[in-house]
């Protein structure tokens, strides 16, 4: 393994993705208690961490040539080793150890590194895009999660421990330090540590905005048909339009500068220019951009990571595929392979927050959330230990970042808690049986979610459930409840092929079981 593995890079993909800040907090980190350090450790060994319990930990670093490094947990020796210069980094095992306090660590070469508060427990990697990046307090990308306030002030918990590398190493769980953090990974990991009663460490490494792909390793795309193809459009795509995205940016720098002067002079406030980059046309050049730059998030932000040992990963991501929903499924696919093969650690748990509801206003960008979801349920459905959970009731109609995150870390510590941890849990909601067409109606089975659940069906408005016939249109349903099965007709519709339920991107969401879980929208067809 090169040290570069370590690194952390300052890379762009149509934009500014990466803060400067971080390659400076990165170098600290990576040289333990000081820059003159012989023993250097990787960013992710800081005091105040929570290391992986129950199975043997890699701890890593470098050390000059020929240098002897001791690793001592409290007093006993866990392991020695030589180092190999700066570009081979030195491994020790930790022993397994059990859930709770640990004793200091200390990395003994030529100098001397003590790292101390350690704990062992669970560590859960949280990535994905803004809807895992938004943090608790408001932020003017971001409104604040409900009740922020109680929420940040109630943020203490000792047995917590957060790391975002790109502020720093690992931080207890206090108010002013969990604010600034992933709400739905702050969430997830305090109801894993309220049902398990083990130390919970939460990695965050999530940015706004970004594609699946620049998260996907290169070892997984360089190589294919279908990457070589994605690129060479690419290429077409940014010669086309990066002319129109300059002339676009250059209008929109000289009129917010005049509303500025308008604004501070109190006088007419000028209209924002016509521009010949469409929102379509940003649409392409985020993805172009995005596949030209493919795995440079991977490299900077889960690279780095990969010699930590962790139980497992949460991943919010998808709205900045939407408009590409069809190859979703195949690129979270090599992702999740690529991830595995990097950490070296079998298939651990990858567990996915589906997308929620959400509007999208007229003239926007044409993302198909419904056929995204479904992409991103294949992929739960078809990956080896992954999971997803479903949210198709909790977003809101024109909130891109709803703040009802306590339910996606909720909803997400319950997949986690029943597959990962074996517990006797309720964890989704109803689950999709047989489906029976028949003239004028079809009778959809679904299993309640199992320990004496039963189905709920809100009548009020819309049901979410659509009949097509031969032609294709999907007309609203009735749907009438009996036990465990849905009984659905709707006008017009004699000889019903196709059903489909919470199929838009912000559907009415109706079937839910006793514990107050929703079904997962779905599509079938008669000939499925």
């Amino acid at each position: 393994m090169e040290r570069n593995h370590f690194r952390v890079k300052n890379s762009v993909s149509g934009g500014s993705l990466f803060r400067s800040g971080f390659i400076v907090v990165a170098a600290v980190f990576l040289c333990g208690n000081s820059l003159e350090a012989a023993v250097k450790l990787a960013p992710f060994l800081t005091s105040n961490m929570v290391l992986q319990r129950d199975v043997p930990v890699r701890l890593s670093g470098w050390a000059d040539a020929g240098e002897a490094v001791v690793v001592n947990l409290g007093d006993s020796v866990v392991g020695k080793t030589v180092g190999a210069g700066e570009k081979t980094p030195w491994v020790v095992m930790l022993p397994a150890q059990k859930a709770g306090v640990l004793p200091d660590l200390v990395f003994q070469g030529k100098n001397r590194i003590r790292l101390t508060n350690l704990l062992a427990g669970d560590v859960w990697i949280c990535s994905g895009q803004s809807n895992m990046e938004m943090p608790l307090e408001p932020r003017p990308s971001f409104g604040g999660v409900l009740n922020w306030k109680k929420e940040v002030s109630a943020a203490k918990h000792p047995q917590i421990r957060l790391l975002d590398l790109k502020t720093g190493g690992w931080k207890l769980c206090t108010p002013d330090n969990t604010k600034s953090f992933s709400a739905a990974g702050y969430f997830f990991g305090r109801e894993l540590h309220k049902h398990l009663n083990v130390p919970v460490g939460l990695v965050q490494a999530a940015v706004g905005g970004t594609m699946a792909q620049l998260w996907t390793p290169r070892t997984e795309l360089d190589g294919t048909p279908e990457f070589a193809a994605s690129t060479d459009d690419a290429k077409r795509i940014v010669e086309q339009l990066l002319p129109l995205q300059i002339k676009h940016q250059q209008l929109m720098t000289g009129w917010q500068k005049e509303l500025k002067e308008a604004k501070a002079l109190g006088g007419a406030l000028p209209k924002c220019p016509e521009s010949t980059y469409s929102i379509p046309d940003m649409d392409r050049m985020q993805w172009a951009q995005s596949t030209l730059g493919a795995g440079r998030l991977f490299s900077s932000r889960i690279l780095p990571l990969t010699p930590m040992t962790i139980k497992g990963v949460i991943w919010y991501q998808g709205e900045s595929n939407a408009s590409y929903a069809s190859a979703y499924a195949g690129l979270m696919k090599k992702l999740i392979r690529g991830w595995r093969s990097h950490w070296k650690q079998g298939d651990f748990p990858f567990l996915l927050m589906q997308l929620v509801n959400q509007e999208i206003p007229p003239n926007q960008r044409p993302w198909d959330f419904a056929a995204l979801r479904s992409a991103q349920q294949t992929v739960a459905g078809t990956v080896p230990n992954t999971g997803m959970a479903v949210g198709i009731d909790i977003g809101m109609a024109q909130n891109g970042h709803p703040p009802n995150k306590q339910d996606v870390g909720r909803r997400l510590a319950l997949v986690a808690l029943k597959k990962v941890y074996g517990k006797k849990i309720v964890a989704a909601g109803p689950q999709l049986g047989h489906v029976g067409f028949s003239d004028k109606m079809v009778a959809v089975h679904f299993d309640p979610g199992g320990c004496a659940q039963q189905l709920v069906l809100k009548k009020d408005g819309p049901s979410g459930f659509e009949l097509a016939g031969e032609d294709a249109r999907f007309i609203p349903a009735s749907a009438v409840l009996k036990g465990n099965t849905i009984n659905l007709s709707a006008t017009g519709v004699e000889q019903p092929v196709a059903i489909r339920y919470a199929w838009a991107n912000n559907p009415p969401s109706t079937l839910f079981n006793t514990a107050g879980l929703p079904a997962a929208p779905f599509y079938r067809h008669h000939k499925n």
